[in-house]
Formats: C-alpha cells, sequence, structure tokens
C-alpha cells in the first residue's frame, strides 16, 4: 500500500471537521491533524496521512476533497524512487543571427 500525506483546507466551523471525517471514513488514516486557523483566516488546515492500495481510491478521495475545498495538496510518502532527483544537465540556448 502507498502512503500519502494529503493537506485540505476546511471550514473552521464544527461542521468542517465532520465533512472532513465523513471524506475520510473509507480510507485508512494513519495520522491525522487539525490546524487552527489563524487569525486572520476562517478555515483550518486538515493534514491527514492515508495508506491507499489502488489509484482509483485516490482518485476517489481527492475527488471528494476537492469537494470540501479547492486547495488540496498531496505528495507520497516512502515511495521507492531514489531520494534525489537525477542531475539534469542545462546548457544554453544559442540564438541565431
Amino acid at each position: 500500500m502507498a502512503q500519502w500525506r494529503i493537506r485540505v483546507i476546511v471550514p473552521a466551523a464544527q461542521d468542517g471537521r465532520q465533512v472532513l471525517r465523513r471524506a475520510l471514513a473509507d480510507v485508512s488514516v494513519t495520522e491525522s491533524r487539525l490546524i487552527p486557523p489563524g487569525p486572520d483566516a476562517a478555515e483550518a488546515t486538515g493534514e491527514v496521512i492515508v495508506d491507499l492500495g489502488e489509484d482509483d481510491a485516490l482518485h476517489d478521495l481527492l475527488r471528494t476533497l476537492h469537494e470540501i475545498s479547492p486547495q488540496v495538496s498531496i505528495s507520497r510518502l516512502g515511495s521507492s524512487e531514489p531520494a534525489g532527483d537525477p542531475a539534469i544537465r542545462v546548457r544554453k540556448l544559442a540564438i541565431p543571427r
């Protein structure tokens, strides 16, 4: 199973937390926290780590979270890819005269 860290902006009101809880009800949540809104914000930030076995499940979850907020960010944890980005050779483009 792949683990994903997801951050979503949710309304600060109590119903915002309930909507987030319902959206996550069908997935395995490893960790979750709600970051309270700052003094100038009306929204809280929910941060969760979920375990998902299929890409379709991730797609469905993201669609549901986007119904809560247009601000959803996601990153994969524990990827089998190399830690560093491979070097990219860069060369200047020649401007034709």
